[in-house]
C-alpha cells in the first residue's frame, strides 16, 4: 500500500502491448514524450514495435515482454501464461525502475498491470482507448484505480456498462502541437514524390485500410466528386488487409487514376497540411487523433457522426459531418467544400484556435497529471 505521495515529477511506466503504427500508440508517444520534457522518468514497457525507435531519445525501453493477449493466428484463445508472465516482469521493472504509477494503454497489459499492482502496491491508471464492446467484465476487471478516455462517449459507455463511479473516468483527448507551415521546398517534395497536381484539389485521408475506417465509402463517394471537379486527387494514407480490395474497387469505378495510395508514413501531417481538407469516413471511431493533427495545419474535416467525432468536429464550423455509410452524403460535402474554398479557410482557423485552445500538449499533461494524482490519493485512502 502506498503510505505517502511522491513528489513531482514522477517515475512512470507505460505498458502497452506492441507500440505499432497507429493513433493508439501515437497517443502513449506523445504522452510519455511530454511526461520526459517535464522531468518524469518514463519508461515503456512492449513486446516491441515498428514505432519504438520513436521512444530511443526520451524513454528507458523493455520491449520483450510477452504481452500478445491472443495465443495463435485466431482471437480465440487468451494467452494466459503471456499474461502471468508478463505480470511477473512488470513487478520486477516497477522495482527496479523505481515506478510510482504505471499507466496501462490497453486492456491485456491493463490485466497484466493489476498483477504487478497486487504483488507491488504501486497505482495503475488505464487509458481506454477502444470502446469495450466484448467481454465487459473482464474490462471492469482489469480498469486501474483510475481510467481516461479520449471521448465523453467512451466516458459515458464505461460508466453505464462496466458500472463504475463517474469520478473514476477522465476524458483527456491528446495534446498536439502546431506544426511549422509547409515549406515550398517540401511542398514540391511532396507533391512530386506522389506525383499530385498542385493546381487541382487535393483530398487527404488517413488511418489504418481496414474496413472500419470506412475508405470504400469514400471511393465510392468519388465518380460524383468527379463529374463535378474531374481534376480532384484523394491521398490514402495507411495501409492494411483491405488495400487490395479498395484498390479493386477504385478500378472497377474508373476512379484509379484520381487515387493515390501513400502507405503507411510518418509524415502524415505534411501530407494534411498539403491538402485542402482532410475526409474521415469512420464507421467507428472512439476520438480520431487525425482529426486534431488536421486541425493543428488548419485544414477542416468531412467526418462521419459516429463515436466521439461529433465532440470534435462541429458541421459548419471547423468541417463537416455527415451520416456513416452514406457515399452520396459524403460526395456532398466535399462538393460543398470544392466549392467554397472562403469558408475552407474560415474552417481551418476556426480547427487550429480549436487545438490551440483545448488539445496542447500542456494541457494534455496538466489533466494527465491530475488523474495520476487522483489515483495515488485512492490508493493511500484504500
Amino acid at each position: 500500500m502506498v503510505t505517502d505521495l511522491p513528489g513531482y515529477p514522477l517515475r512512470v511506466l507505460h505498458v502497452r502491448p506492441r507500440l505499432g503504427i497507429g493513433g493508439a500508440t501515437e497517443y502513449l508517444i506523445r504522452l510519455a514524450e511530454s511526461q520526459a520534457n517535464a522531468g518524469y522518468h518514463v519508461v515503456i514497457a512492449s513486446g516491441g514495435g515498428d514505432w519504438l525507435r520513436r521512444i530511443a531519445g526520451f524513454a528507458r525501453s523493455y520491449d520483450r515482454l510477452p504481452l500478445t493477449p491472443y495465443l495463435g493466428s485466431g482471437k480465440r484463445t487468451p494467452n494466459l501464461p503471456g499474461l502471468l508472465a508478463s505480470g511477473l516482469q512488470l513487478a520486477r521493472i516497477i522495482r527496479a525502475e523505481q515506478i510510482d504509477l504505471v499507466n496501462t494503454h490497453h486492456r491485456f497489459a491493463a490485466l497484466a498491470a493489476r498483477l504487478a499492482s497486487r504483488l507491488t502496491g504501486t497505482p495503475v491508471v488505464t487509458t481506454l482507448q477502444e470502446v469495450p464492446w466484448r467481454n465487459r467484465g473482464l474490462t471492469r476487471f482489469s480498469l486501474g484505480t483510475q481510467a481516461i478516455t479520449m471521448s465523453a462517449m467512451m466516458k459515458r459507455f464505461v460508466i453505464d456498462v462496466c458500472d463504475i463511479a463517474p469520478d473514476r473516468v477522465t476524458v483527456i483527448p491528446i495534446g498536439i502541437d502546431i506544426p511549422a507551415p509547409l515549406s515550398i521546398d517540401r511542398r514540391r517534395q511532396l507533391l512530386a514524390e506522389l506525383r499530385l497536381d498542385g493546381a487541382a484539389p487535393i483530398i487527404v485521408s488517413v488511418g489504418r485500410l481496414v474496413s472500419r475506417k470506412g475508405h470504400m465509402y469514400l471511393i465510392r463517394a468519388l465518380p460524383e466528386v468527379i463529374r463535378r471537379y474531374p481534376d480532384v486527387q484523394v491521398v490514402l494514407v495507411g495501409d492494411g488487409e483491405e488495400r487490395a480490395t479498395l484498390e479493386r474497387e477504385a478500378q472497377a469505378l474508373g476512379v484509379a487514376d484520381r487515387v493515390t495510395f501513400a502507405g503507411a508514413r510518418s509524415d502524415a501531417v505534411d501530407l494534411m497540411a498539403l491538402a485542402d481538407f482532410t475526409a474521415l469516413p469512420s464507421l467507428e471511431e472512439e476520438f480520431g487523433i487525425v482529426i486534431t493533427e488536421s486541425f493543428s495545419c488548419g485544414k477542416p474535416v468531412v467526418a462521419t457522426t459516429v463515436g466521439g467525432i461529433p465532440e470534435h468536429v462541429r458541421s459548419m464550423e471547423n468541417g463537416i459531418l455527415v451520416p456513416p455509410r452514406d457515399s452520396r452524403a459524403l460526395a456532398e460535402a466535399i462538393i460543398f467544400l470544392l466549392d467554397h474554398p472562403n469558408m475552407v479557410r474560415q474552417f481551418g482557423d476556426c480547427a487550429r484556435r480549436m487545438v490551440e485552445q483545448q488539445y496542447t500538449r500542456q494541457r494534455f499533461l496538466e489533466r494527465t497529471e491530475a488523474v495520476y494524482r487522483a489515483a495515488q490519493m485512492r490508493e493511500v485512502g484504500r
